[in-house]
């Protein structure tokens, strides 16, 4: 008894540890993610409460299968996602470089790093000023060097799409060079020097140690990227509003403005729990793939 005594003290005085954190995951997690399933269900609107909005089961379900706008966003969210790829290639590139010790290295890597940490609305407000049609930084340079008619980029359905990529990329770049170079630590420098002895160079050994022994880095940065993409909203909300057009939204925009500026909360709500499933089943089929090519 006085073993059993000690142990439900032990357990007790565990439990209070970490019930900060569970209050904090039932509040702020668990019951949001209830509630939208249950607003899903129904045509509420922003201001309504359950008494005045009305069950309408599936319904909401099955207007995204027939939403033009859905079908764009989903679509332009796949084309970031082509590009995912070569952002994680210039990142490693990069950490690579920057990885050993030279005359300001420090502020070199600060300078690359410094985008992600800084607020989004203050770069998109400024990249906004860059691309401007007329009077921006970008399209000066552009005529300077002889373009006549350089694009118009974020008012263009053509150009805004890479224009966005440019400006993710640039913003999210330090952070994942960041866990390249610490990733690139533990990779045992004995393993260069057997290559060297062999008569690899540094590009083969680039592609033949350095990539191999860094995928289970890789494999983070990429769920981690593809989530981001999905998820993205402000940078679109501020500079293009998901124009013009379609030609800029996605699906963490769209749900955003059905949200809030189509009042329409249960409809956004079921568009969320379908971006949940399609990232889920992404994610699920990086972790099937992820045998064949990571390393641990």
């Amino acid at each position: 008894m006085r073993n059993l005594r000690r142990k439900t003290k032990e357990n007790m005085i565990g439990y209070l540890f970490i019930m900060p954190n569970i209050i904090g995951f039932v509040l702020f997690t668990a019951f949001p993610v209830l509630f939208s399933m249950a607003m899903s269900l129904t045509d509420r609107q922003i201001f309504d409460t359950f008494a005045d909005s009305n069950f309408i089961g599936l319904d909401n379900y099955k207007a995204i299968f027939t939403d033009s706008w859905f079908r764009a966003a989903i679509l332009n969210n796949f084309y970031f996602l082509l590009f995912i790829p070569l952002q994680m290639f210039l990142a490693l590139v990069c950490a690579v470089i920057f990885n050993g010790k030279f005359l300001a290295s420090g502020a070199v890597r600060m300078t690359i790093y410094l985008p992600y940490i800084t607020s989004f609305v203050a770069i998109s407000l400024i990249w906004f000023q860059l691309l401007h049609p007329s009077q921006g930084i970008v399209n000066e340079l552009l005529r300077t060097l002889g373009v006549s008619n350089p694009p118009a980029w974020l008012g263009s359905s053509t150009w805004v799409k890479p224009a966005i990529l440019v400006i993710l990329t640039w913003q999210t770049l330090g952070y994942k060079m960041l866990l390249y170079m610490a990733g690139l630590q533990g990779v045992p420098a004995y393993l260069y020097e057997a290559a060297e002895i062999d008569g690899a160079g540094r590009v083969r050994k680039f592609f033949h140690i350095t990539i191999p022994l860094i995928s289970s880095v890789s494999f983070f940065i990429l769920i981690m990227s593809i989530i981001e993409s999905f998820m993205a909203w402000s940078t679109i909300q501020i500079l293009t509003g998901g124009g013009p057009g379609t030609s800029s939204t996605v699906i963490g925009y769209y749900i955003y403005n059905t949200a809030f500026e189509n009042d329409n909360l249960g409809y956004a709500s079921a568009v969320s729990w379908a971006l949940f499933f399609i990232v889920l089943v992404v994610t699920m089929l990086q972790w099937w793939g992820q045998k064949k090519w990571v390393n641990y």
